[in-house]
């Protein structure tokens, strides 16, 4: 266990007590006048009690500094000692340091009185001018030098703190313009994505909505529906996304597709002609785990419907612990041995699998191509 730690103005004080009673115990502590037959245990009595009211020094500074002066008083009674000095010197210090502007002020004004009122007692008291001159310049340089060390060190302090407060500020101005910028791409992006993705989507599904208002094959028909489902779908997320990226726009009614979605691209696959089976076993999950599981799936559909047409595709998911198993099965036949071309689909799941602290890998398994997520649960936040 370690030592309690000394608070700094008791360690001062102490500190100013050792050097004044090492004066006294050598005799070197006369400024030359008063009485020379005072005992050893009045002076160090009065430094000890000089010393403990500096205790107060930096929480007490006016009421430390003005008890002081009475002490200093009752010390040039007895005759003016360095330590007694020393001390009152060090609390002008701390008073015009540590002290508010108003304290500041008054010790300025009480040491310059309280020079020229100490000339005056020795002028009257000795009777002549040269006495009076030399307390006169030592004092106002003993205790001038203390009280021009606080000011100017106060004044250091109050400059540092308003260039810190000047860089917070510059800091803030950058973060705003930051977040402005960003605010302008996030719109930029939205209006691309409004203007062209969009509307190709909107196009798709008017077309098809159209065409299925003519006489057609049952197969045709079932395309055409599943066609017009997915570019709905498609363009609700979309929507969805462009209010996400306006920053003033968005709209927290907007949830984002969950698992329990995924219907509507099973559906288009089996619109298809392909047999996909679904088996979903998860309960209830955090909004950012599900709705990253959905998308993984999705992509994963998509790229088996994409390079192995009219294949069978497995969907099954199943929350064990604190870790949600996805798994996407598809039958890829003869081209088992052909290396699949990595591109930005199977990045993307994987980097939506890492962002959560999980995994994500795709490859040949057998006759199969399978992907596998393995994403945590009860970490998601």
């Amino acid at each position: 266990m370690s030592p309690r730690r000394i608070p700094l103005d008791v360690a001062i004080a102490g500190g100013l007590f050792a050097v004044g009673a090492v004066l006294y115990l050598s005799g070197l502590f006369s400024l030359g006048t008063g009485r020379a037959d005072v005992p050893l245990g009045v002076r160090l009595s009065l430094l000890a009690a000089l010393c403990l009211v500096g205790c107060a020094r930096r929480t007490r500074p006016g009421t430390a500094l003005a008890l002081g002066t009475l002490l200093f008083a009752v010390d040039l009674v007895l005759g003016p000692s360095v330590p007694v000095w020393i001390v009152l010197a060090d609390l002008l210090y701390a008073a015009v340091r540590h002290g508010s502007p108003r304290v500041g002020r008054a010790a300025g004004y009480a040491t310059g009185i309280g020079v020229v009122v100490l000339a005056g007692v020795v002028l009257a008291v000795e009777h002549d001018i040269r006495p009076a001159a030399g307390a006169l310049v030592v004092s106002a340089l003993f205790f001038g030098t203390s009280l021009w060390w606080g000011l100017a060190i106060r004044r250091q302090v109050e400059l540092t703190g308003i260039e810190r407060e000047r860089v917070r500020a510059h800091r803030i101005l950058a973060e705003r313009d930051r977040e402005a910028a960003v605010a302008e791409e996030r719109n930029a992006m939205a209006r691309d994505l409004h203007d062209v993705i969009a509307g190709h989507l909107s196009s798709i599904a008017i077309h098809s909505t159209a065409a299925l208002s003519r006489d057609l094959d049952p197969a045709v028909r079932e395309s055409l529906i599943a066609i017009r489902t997915g570019s709905t779908a498609a363009l609700t997320e979309m929507r969805a996304m462009i209010d996400v990226l306006h920053a003033d726009a968005a709209d927290p009614a907007v949830a984002p597709p969950r698992l329990a979605d995924l219907h509507v691209v099973v559906d288009a696959a089996r619109a298809t002609g392909t047999d996909v089976s679904v088996a979903l076993d998860v309960g209830d999950l955090p909004t950012v785990v599900d709705h990253a599981a959905y998308r993984i799936a999705h992509e994963a559909v998509v790229n088996a419907m994409k390079h192995a047409a009219r294949r069978p595709i497995d969907v099954t998911a199943d929350r064990t612990g604190t870790e949600l198993h996805l798994v996407v099965r598809n039958d890829v036949g003869a081209d088992v041995g052909e290396t699949r071309r990595v591109g930005r689909g199977l990045a993307n799941m994987r980097h939506r699998a890492q962002l959560l602290g999980g995994d994500c890998t795709a490859g040949p398994c057998g006759p199969d191509w399978v992907v596998r997520a393995r994403l945590p649960v009860g970490s998601a936040s």
